[in-house]
């Protein structure tokens, strides 16, 4: 049932010219330089369990250089590793086994970093 939900949803095939587009915008916009403009409070959230569960969409390494590279001031950014969502989509009840974990954290950086009240 689950699948049948995902294929609503998300594209399962793509066109191999947007394959093409897409590695190119990767190539020539994630890059140093534009991170370090980055200068907003950045919380990045991943999924990672383990070597062998973590994310198979973006390696995390990868996510851990970006964020290194942020132009954000130390005290506004957090990078927080979530071990039970089990997908890069970790946001939606289709695709993530842990969504709380992912509103719990938000609400976390609204709150410390961001300074909102919680209700």
């Amino acid at each position: 049932k689950k699948d049948s939900i995902y294929k609503q949803y998300w594209n399962s095939q793509y066109r191999l010219e947007s394959i093409v587009e897409l590695q190119e915008l990767l190539e020539t916009t994630m890059v140093k330089e534009t991170f370090e403009k980055v200068k907003q409070p950045t919380l990045v959230l991943y999924y990672y369990k383990n070597e062998k569960e973590q994310d198979p969409v973006v390696k995390v390494s990868a996510m851990k250089e970006m964020f290194a590279q942020l132009g954000t001031p130390e005290k506004q950014k957090q990078m927080v590793p979530l071990a039970n969502v089990g997908n890069h989509v970790m946001a939606s009840p289709i695709q993530s086994k842990d969504i709380a974990s992912v509103g719990q954290e938000t609400a976390r950086f609204l709150q410390e970093v961001m300074g909102l009240k919680a209700n």
